[in-house]
């Protein structure tokens, strides 16, 4: 999957879990879920975020190859216990997005392996889609009406989300301030 499908696809299914589970849309949960869903693709070096990695990927990609531990439920689940340390809502946001990406790529043709490092079979569900096609592209779109349509019919996303961009603007801006007048 692509990187801006694994974008709209765990936003989208974000803001599902966040009105289910009633976490308050902020920024932070947005943030959260957004690095989460780029996360697992750290381990390819020409992904968007193995991109800019400053060679991390690199390493990754030499020790385990792409889709190889990073798409890992197991891994997940170290990441899980990691961010549960720091419990609040941009944690939660990355492991659900990092959950998501996984889930996205388990549609895809190639599969992941779910429960590598103990195996490297790779189990995929038994309708899929092939990276870059219009089946993706088509996923792509519709996720991104959905989310919209999300929005559209629940406005209380919105006000956390507004509060949370104002309250970050806020802490730059007395930031900035403060630094000036060092």
């Amino acid at each position: 999957m692509m990187y801006k499908t694994h974008l709209a696809t765990s936003i989208t299914a974000g803001m599902v879990f966040a009105k289910l589970l009633s976490y308050p849309f902020t920024i932070g949960y947005l943030g959260g879920v957004a690095i989460g869903s780029l996360l697992p693709d750290i381990d390819h070096p020409n992904s968007f975020i193995g991109r800019r990695s400053f060679g991390i990927s690199n390493v990754i990609y030499n020790t385990f190859g792409h889709r190889g531990i990073t798409h890992s439920l197991i891994l997940w689940f170290v990441l899980l216990m990691l961010l549960s340390l720091h419990n609040n809502y941009f944690t939660i946001g990355i492991a659900l997005g990092y959950l998501f990406h996984i889930l996205g790529d388990f549609f895809s043709r190639s599969g992941v392996p779910l429960l590598h490092p103990y195996t490297k079979n790779r189990f995929r569900f038994f309708i899929t889609y092939r990276t870059s096609s219009y089946a993706e592209l088509l996923i792509f779109y519709l996720s991104i009406a959905l989310g919209l349509l999300f929005v559209i019919n629940n406005e209380e996303f919105i006000t956390p989300l507004v509060h949370s961009l104002v309250n970050l603007l806020n802490y730059l801006v007395h930031t900035i301030i403060k630094f000036i007048e060092k």
